[in-house]
């Protein structure tokens, strides 16, 4: 049974709930919780049933990307993955991440991007990877969107990592980057954004998923971790990350 599976439960979309309706108040912390004494205990108990992902990073920059991730603390001093992490299931076949009712809003936007004319490739050249983050940091600076926008972005990290996906449109426009360290079994999504904003862009993201999916399957990657914890996540980006397949899991690092 896959880990969609065993975690698209009434529990686990309990869980999404919380923590859509605790960003919607403004993460306003631990006043919160203690206002909301029962959502959180009934949270508390969603976590705990989530199925486990154990992670066993090496000592490679890859592996210590992955480490710094699963490893990250948050407010006082509470370990990030036992808030719960969302991961995406690579499987062994590619293929089978578009199979099922799940993925039905997958495979529509895929068609879409498709008829936009745009494509994802890999990106091996230096110098080509250096262009791109130049247009990835000048894109967050100018989000319109404040809640995505970043005054002084450091994306230098990126170049160190091996697996890079740009989703281009029909004249090879870059619409979106993605980067992703793997290590083993294990990959952190580093960085997925558009660099624009448009319905190409937007449609864009879930070509760029599926493409990193056969990647990361390609690899023997077999679990996709986000970097940011549910409290720091965005509600769009959470809505967006279900709907391509993203559920939460419980991390067990393993040193």
């Amino acid at each position: 049974m896959s880990l969609a599976d065993r975690t698209d439960t009434e529990s686990e979309k309990g869980l999404a709930a919380f923590w859509t309706a605790y960003v919607d108040a403004g993460r306003p912390g631990l006043r919160w919780a203690l206002a909301h004494a029962r959502e959180v205990g009934e949270a508390v108990r969603a976590i705990r049933a989530l199925p486990v992902v154990t992670a066993s990073p090496g000592d490679t920059r890859a592996g210590r990307a992955v480490s710094e991730v699963v490893a990250r603390r948050v407010s006082y001093g509470v370990a990030a993955r036992l808030l719960g992490t969302a991961v995406l299931e690579v499987p062994a076949d590619p293929e089978q991440h578009l199979v099922g009712k799940h993925a039905a809003t997958l495979r529509r936007k895929i068609r879409a991007a498709e008829k936009h004319g745009t494509t994802v490739r890999p990106v091996d050249d230096e110098a080509e990877r250096r262009v791109l983050v130049k247009a990835a940091d000048d894109a967050e600076q100018e989000h319109v969107d404040p809640g995505y926008r970043v005054e002084d972005p450091d994306n230098d990290d990126l170049l160190a990592y091996d697996l890079w996906l740009v989703a281009e449109d029909a004249h090879g426009t870059p619409l979106l980057l993605a980067v992703a360290p793997y290590d083993g079994q294990l990959a952190v999504l580093r960085y997925f954004r558009t660099l624009g904003r448009s319905d190409e862009h937007s449609d864009a993201r879930y070509l760029a998923t599926s493409a990193l999916v056969r990647a990361l399957a390609e690899r023997g990657v077999r679990y996709l971790l986000d970097t940011a914890t549910p409290p720091e996540q965005t509600n769009g980006l959470r809505h967006f990350q279900r709907m391509v397949g993203f559920r939460y899991a419980r991390i067990r690092l393993r040193r």
